[in-house]
């Protein structure tokens, strides 16, 4: 079959021919439709985690998909072949399988049936980046009326969380660069904020008693992740999406977090964009002959929204 993959670390991803997966136990085998680009499938094709998980050559790049149940591996229940899903891949011990492949083997853990009405341009959007916005809209507690400041407005993450946020009754402050006030807007975010400048300032100066909640898909680092925590209220919450409140559960008085994807999330998603309450901001779609390009626009490219891969 066709795939995105890594031959070794020292040739980049290519779309080349690999063998077909088999549906292990607890497994089942996906003839994919669509996946989408994250920020971590970035790092998997740089080899960048291979200090944390082994590589497994040649291994297939993606981490979302949407597709078709070819056949159902061992210890499966609650799926058949010919059932329409979507979701992710799961997590496995090695970098091998991923959905940038027109043939891939998700845990049955990590995916949901997907409705008839989901395209699979948005069905293989929302695993990664969907359920992870769901994860942290959770984590920090909003309520009707909440000033929640999203740090990474514009990306999967972002875009996602601008949404679920407003459906909450939040008042949303997304940080943007110049000219993407009205991409956000457009979501439901009620204000904006220069990220080029000093956006700590910025907010500090609009609310001097405190905003609510920080929900940031950007800094690593725990101090850029303290000064954007610093920004909230006695008794307020901030969560990382990409693990900046590292060991911590608490800074200052402010309860801190890290928030990541949920297959659990995945059956409300799918519903919220059917009833038109969600929408997945795609920017680009790539057929699967260009996934290379779709990674490489990912890394140089100011990210608006999601970039999808088509199989079919």
């Amino acid at each position: 079959m066709k795939a995105l993959a890594l031959a070794s670390f020292d040739v980049a991803a290519a779309v080349v021919d690999v063998p077909e997966p088999v549906a292990g136990a607890g497994e089942v085998l996906v003839r994919v439709h669509a996946s989408s680009v994250n920020a971590f499938d970035v790092g998997v094709a740089g080899g960048f985690m291979k200090d944390f998980v082994p590589y497994e050559f040649p291994a297939v790049i993606g981490s979302d998909l949407a597709g078709t149940i070819e056949t159902v591996g061992e210890s499966v229940d609650g799926f058949s072949p010919g059932d329409r899903v979507f979701g992710m891949m799961g997590v496995k011990g090695a970098i091998h399988d991923g959905s940038f492949a027109e043939l891939a083997t998700p845990q049955a853990g990590s995916i949901a049936p997907a409705p008839g009405d989901l395209s699979d341009a948005d069905a293989g959007s929302l695993g990664v980046a969907g359920s992870t916005a769901t994860s942290a809209t959770e984590a920090v507690g909003l309520v009707d009326g909440a000033r929640v400041l999203i740090v990474g407005a514009t990306g999967g993450v972002g875009t996602f969380a601008i949404q679920l946020a407003t459906l909450r009754g939040a008042h949303v402050i997304a940080s943007v660069k110049p000219g993407d006030e009205a991409f956000v807007t457009d979501l439901g975010a009620a204000e904006t904020v220069d990220y080029t400048g000093d956006l700590v300032a910025a907010i500090r100066e609009r609310y001097p008693d405190g905003i609510d909640a920080v929900i940031d898909a950007v800094n690593r680092d725990h101090d850029s992740f303290a000064a954007l925590v610093g920004l909230i209220r006695a008794g307020g919450r901030a969560t990382s999406v990409v693990g900046g409140a590292g060991e911590m559960s608490q800074i200052g008085e402010v309860s801190v977090s890290n928030s990541g994807g949920n297959p659990e999330h995945l059956p409300t998603l799918a519903d919220l964009i059917v009833r038109g309450k969600l929408r997945v901001a795609i920017r680009r779609t790539y057929p699967l002959d260009e996934a290379a390009q779709a990674l490489q626009d990912f890394r140089n490219e100011h990210t608006l929204g999601k970039l999808v891969i088509t199989m079919t």
